[in-house]
């Protein structure tokens, strides 16, 4: 896998670059929170042991309820509203009555019924000094320096009185902050709570709240009863009066009118109204009749006598000359068919039908003129009915303004009556109503004392604070991760690097006292570490089958990452399986292999290279494996530029010869430069990085100091790796599965 570099992501489209950008693991981020889960139980510890510590030092709060229920329908003794409007059973109602226990005159009747202008909780004045509250002295010394402020500027000391209405006042204000009403959704039930550090007096007092109100609704109702009768006594004395003088002015004015009323109308008002009557008759018939004479007259103008006729079929005359005309047509027609038009029978008939035609229309003509004579006697009757009824308005025109003032002085008198038996029947059913009154809410729960404090809440205040510790660790675990610069996965070290994985070396823990971890390969050839090394192996040589690795550099970019020991175990384990092996240790400044084998350096390679010994005589052999050798010892200044020469190049080309495989133990990579020529000489450089140890930036340098010159790194090995940490970090690679099945391997 290839690293992007930067400029790689500038040419890249923006589309491009947000699809390689890796996305959000959520995998990978539980798995982050789960290795450093020590982390966030101590942030949850701290948290709870805070808040504990913190709860500890509140004084519990005991939170009581009554519940009152508004009355939607009531049951009545009598049949009749009471002197106060029922409530309707809306919300608004009871939002209301919601205020109205809030009201601050409901508190005080409170705490003049249970005494608490008495009770040190809500009277600061008679709380001992120690036992004052911070917030009592810092409410008292504001008191103080407003008084200094503005009673001494205004010249007005508070007199002992008004001192004691204060303090009463205080003590009806914490009252009221301490009760708190709501009203129950989707219902008429009111909640009454309310909260102290007795739980007794939370319950005695919210009942008293509850009991207050239900009282004072009723005393209302009383009090307005009372002043309605009141009232409605004063009312009926000039209601009464009123009525007697509006009915006598009415009789002494019919009187003096002399407007005699039959069945609610005067006798010429009813003349007219009969001769009305008669009119509209007239009238009606009248407009039947020149509609039906005028069709007649259309339709004989228009030649459709026949339909004409038809329009007079009521005349018995008519109605036998049509039949007649009917039976001679028929005859006519029988004769035709029978005779023919020429035969004298059938012009006898012909004769005789236009003779019937002729009598139809005759008759015709005189039932027309019947109905325009009929018609001219009703337009003279209409005429004469108009005539009276011009004639008797005139007569009654001068009773009609009299009546005017009439019917003024009537409802005068009406409404004064209706006005005067409303408001005595008002008073008689308020004075039915005062014994029988109910208040419109009821106790439907009595407080109980409550059993457990409801401030603080310690349960939700413990488990938010587990919350808050989850949330403080799990965020400070993704800060120190982004902030981590090391190696502990295959994934990190292949995403990062760009190079693969071909080793993860774990570290030895179990040693005994009389073993070293040099030997460790051999004394357990079936332990996890010994495994580690033949997978290395085979991943080295059969990372690229085409060509045959000989020559394998092994460094790490800088000193303590166990690059050494990693080339003694890999030519150890290339040595047990057959393959004859070299290992040259090429650092010359630190060189640690003769140490590692307990060998003393006398022939080093650093004389091999200035030409005082032979290859031959510099080789070594392994005392515990046979293994050959070419040691190391730290070099003078010369020497140091020795691997600059063709005779380093030189030897490892007659060691390729010489060997199978030649392992060189190169010096790290940052801090000498001994290992960019070191690199161009091996077919393949392993690069160990110490896990969970070795900066990120300080391999990535190295990396880059060799990719340079073109070498050919093989893949990254981790050493050192803690098996039980990397298992417990759950990463999924081969290290996991050494830390998770360690029991597999005898160590």
């Amino acid at each position: 896998m290839n690293q992007i570099s930067r400029q790689d992501l500038e040419m890249m489209s923006p589309q491009t670059a947000a699809r390689r950008l890796p996305e959000i693991d959520l995998a990978a981020l539980l798995k982050t929170l789960w290795r450093r889960r020590m982390l966030i139980a101590v942030c949850v510890g701290l948290a709870v042991l805070a808040t504990w510590f913190t709860i500890s030092g509140i004084t519990p709060i005991y939170t009581a309820t009554s519940q009152v229920m508004i009355e939607s329908r009531r049951s009545r003794v009598i049949d009749t509203k009471d002197a106060l409007t029922q409530m309707p059973p809306q919300m608004i109602t009871v939002l209301s009555e919601v205020e109205v226990i809030r009201a601050r005159n409901i508190a005080q009747r409170v705490a003049q019924s249970q005494n608490l202008f008495a009770d040190p909780e809500f009277n600061a004045a008679l709380r001992p000094p120690e036992n004052n509250r911070l917030t009592d002295s810092v409410f008292a010394l504001l008191g103080e320096i407003q008084e200094t402020l503005f009673g001494a500027a205004q010249g007005t000391a508070l007199s002992p009185e008004a001192r004691e209405q204060r303090q009463r006042n205080a003590v009806v204000g914490a009252v009221n902050g301490r009760v708190d009403v709501s009203p129950v959704p989707q219902s008429m039930v009111i909640r009454i709570s309310f909260q102290s550090p007795d739980p007794e007096k939370a319950a005695r007092i919210a009942n008293a709240f509850a009991e207050t109100y239900v009282t004072e609704q009723l005393e209302a109702k009383f009090e307005a009863i009372r002043r309605a009768s009141g009232w409605l006594t004063g009312r009926l004395e000039d209601l009464r009066s009123q009525v007697i003088d509006s009915e006598r002015a009415v009789a002494a004015y019919r009187q003096s009118n002399n407007l005699i009323e039959s069945r609610g109308q005067t006798l010429s008002q009813q003349k007219i109204s009969e001769l009305n009557s008669q009119l509209v008759l007239a009238q009606a018939k009248r407009a039947e009749q020149e509609a039906r004479v005028a069709r007649i007259e259309t339709l004989v103008k228009g030649g459709r006598s026949v339909e004409a006729i038809d329009d007079l079929a009521d005349s018995p005359l008519l109605l036998r000359l049509k039949e007649q005309e009917a039976q001679l047509s028929r005859e006519a027609s029988e004769l035709g068919a029978r005779y023919g038009e020429r035969h004298p029978q059938m012009a006898k008939v012909r004769a005789e039908l236009v003779d019937a035609r002729r009598r139809i229309q005759t008759e015709a003509e005189r039932q027309l003129q019947a109905m325009r004579s009929e018609l001219a006697i009703q337009r003279e009757r209409i005429g004469g009915l108009t005539a009276q009824i011009k004639s008797s308005e005139g007569a009654i025109l001068e009773q009609s303004r009299a009546e005017i003032r009439l019917r003024e002085l009537e409802r005068e008198a009406q409404a004064n009556r209706v006005l005067y038996e409303a408001m005595l029947s008002r008073f008689k059913e308020t004075g039915d109503q005062e014994p029988i009154q109910q208040p419109d809410a009821r106790i439907i729960a009595h407080a109980q004392p409550p059993q457990a404090p409801s401030h603080p809440r310690r349960n939700l205040l413990l488990v938010g604070a587990v919350l808050v510790g989850l949330l403080v660790g799990g965020t400070l675990v993704l800060v120190l991760e982004q902030l981590d610069n090391r190696f502990r996965s295959r994934e990190q070290v292949e995403t990062t690097l760009g190079l693969p994985l071909i080793g993860t070396i774990p570290q030895v823990w179990s040693l005994d006292p009389r073993e070293k971890v040099e030997t460790y390969l051999l004394d357990k050839p079936a332990s996890a570490f010994a495994e580690a090394f033949r997978i290395l192996w085979f991943s080295l040589k059969h990372q690229d089958p085409e060509h045959d690795v000989k020559v394998v550099m092994v460094t790490s970019s800088i000193p303590e990452e166990g690059k050494s020991l990693s080339a003694l175990c890999l030519a150890r384990t290339a040595m047990q399986m057959g393959i004859k092996t070299v290992l040259v240790d090429a650092d010359m400044r630190r060189p640690s292999v003769a140490r590692m084998v307990g060998m003393p350096a006398d022939q080093a390679i650093v004389d091999v290279l200035a030409g005082k010994i032979s290859l031959e005589q510099a080789i070594s052999r392994d005392p515990v494996t046979g293994l050959d050798l070419i040691l190391g010892r730290p070099a003078d200044r010369a020497g140091l530029n020795l691997v600059a020469l063709d005779m380093v190049s030189a030897t490892v080309e007659k060691l390729r010869e010489m060997y199978d495989l030649v392992i060189i133990d190169s010096p790290p990579v940052l801090p000498l430069a001994d290992v960019q020529a070191l690199s161009k000489l091996a077919d393949r450089t392993i690069f160990c990085v110490r896990w969970d140890r070795t900066p990120r930036t300080a391999v990535s340098n190295a990396i880059r100091m060799l990719q340079d010159v073109r070498a050919q790194i093989a893949g990254v090995v981790l050493t050192r790796v803690n098996v039980r940490k990397h298992a417990r970090y759950g990463y999924g690679d081969v290290g996991y599965y050494y830390g998770r099945y360690r029991n597999y391997y005898t160590s």
